[in-house]
C-alpha cells in the first residue's frame, strides 16, 4: 500500500505542469512511423481554424519538425552543462576528483595535476563535490540550443543537440522549460509536443506534463512491438493515450495485431492515416499537407484527429474544424 501510494505521488509530481495549458504529446515507440508528420499537421490544422498553437520539437537528437512545418527557427538559448576546470593554484594532486568520476573523464598520475578528457565528462559534478580544496570550478560547456520561430498562429520551439554531444536529455528539459515559459504569456490555446521515438529517458521528459498522448504506429510487426512499449510507458506515467495508425493501407498489413495491443491497454484507435502521395509531395515542398492539400485522404484523416481530441482535452471549440 505504501509503495502504491508513493508511486501515485511520484506520477502526480511528474505530470504537474507549471501552468494550465492543454498539452498533447505525439509519440511512438518506433522511429519512422510518422509522428512528426502528425504533430506538425495537427498543429497546422488547429492553426488554420483559429487556434493558437505552440508546437514543440523535443527530439533533440534528430529535430525535423521545423522542416516539415516550413519554418526557419533561430537559436534563442544555449543549453549548458557542467564542465570542470582544474585550478592548479589550489590543487594538491590528491586524486579524489578522479576517484569520484564514474565516467573516467578525470585521470591522475602520481605528482601530476588531474587530466581531463572532456569527451567522457557527463557533467554530474561529482568531482566538484569530492575536491576537498575547492580546486575545481565550473567553466560550462554548450551541449545544444533551443530554437524559436513563428508562422501564422503557430509558434515553434525546438531543441537541438550539438553533434558529438551525449547530453540530449538536458536539451529536452531545457526545451520543455522554454516552451512552458513561452506558454505562460497566455497567448496559446494548446501545446503540441513532438517527442523522440522510443521509450528512453528523453521520451519520458518529453511526455512530462502531457494531458493526452497520441501514439502513432504502423500495421507491421515492428510497429506492433513498439506500440506495446510506448503504451506500457504511458500507462506507468499515468498519461491517457489514444492510438493513430499511419500507413494504414500498406500492402500486407495486419491491423488485427495492432488492435490486440490497443485492447490490452483499454484504449482506442482514433484515426487511420492512409498512404497518400500528397503527403510525400508536401514533405518535399516543406509545407504541411493539412494546409497545402486539405482535401487529400491524409489531411482528412488528420482533421479527424483534431476533431477527436476535443473530447479529451478542454480546448474551446469555436468554429467547426474543416
Amino acid at each position: 500500500m505504501v509503495k502504491s501510494n508513493l508511486s501515485e505521488i511520484v506520477i502526480k509530481v511528474f505530470n504537474k505542469k507549471p501552468l494550465d495549458i492543454p498539452t498533447i504529446a505525439v509519440t511512438g515507440g518506433k522511429g519512422g512511423t510518422g509522428k512528426t508528420s502528425v504533430a506538425v499537421n495537427l498543429s497546422a490544422c488547429l492553426s488554420k481554424n483559429g487556434r493558437r498553437v505552440l508546437l514543440v520539437d523535443a527530439d533533440a537528437d534528430s529535430p525535423t519538425a521545423a522542416i516539415v512545418l516550413g519554418a526557419q527557427p533561430k537559436p534563442v538559448q544555449e543549453v549548458k552543462t557542467f564542465a570542470p576546470k582544474i585550478v592548479k593554484a589550489r590543487c594538491d594532486k590528491c586524486g579524489k576528483c578522479a576517484e569520484a568520476c564514474r565516467t573516467h573523464a578525470l585521470a591522475c598520475i602520481a605528482d601530476k595535476y588531474p587530466m581531463l578528457f572532456k569527451e567522457l565528462c557527463s557533467g554530474c559534478e561529482a568531482c566538484l563535490l569530492a575536491c576537498p580544496r575547492g580546486a575545481i570550478e565550473d567553466e560550462g560547456k554548450v551541449v545544444g540550443y533551443v530554437h524559436y520561430a513563428r508562422i501564422d498562429n503557430i509558434s515553434f520551439v525546438g531543441g537541438e543537440l550539438k553533434p558529438s554531444e551525449a547530453r540530449s536529455a538536458q536539451v529536452v528539459i531545457a526545451t520543455k522549460d522554454f516552451a512552458f515559459k513561452e506558454a505562460s504569456k497566455g497567448e496559446y490555446d494548446v501545446m503540441i509536443v513532438d517527442t523522440p521515438p522510443g521509450t528512453h529517458c528523453n521520451v519520458v521528459q518529453s511526455l512530462r506534463g502531457a494531458d493526452l498522448a497520441l501514439a502513432v504506429t504502423e500495421p507491421t510487426p515492428l510497429g506492433v512491438h513498439d506500440l506495446n512499449l510506448i503504451l506500457e510507458l504511458a500507462y506507468k506515467l499515468g498519461i491517457p493515450t489514444k492510438v493513430i495508425i499511419n500507413k494504414a493501407n500498406m500492402p500486407g498489413q495486419d491491423k488485427g495485431e495492432v488492435l490486440k495491443v490497443v485492447n490490452r491497454y483499454r484504449t482506442e484507435v482514433i484515426s487511420e492515416i492512409p498512404i497518400d502521395e500528397n503527403l510525400f509531395q508536401s514533405y518535399a515542398a516543406g509545407t504541411p499537407i493539412a494546409t497545402s492539400r486539405p482535401n487529400s485522404p491524409a489531411a482528412v484523416a488528420i482533421m479527424k484527429i483534431a476533431e477527436t481530441i476535443f473530447d479529451y482535452i478542454k480546448i474551446e471549440r469555436g468554429s467547426p474544424l474543416g
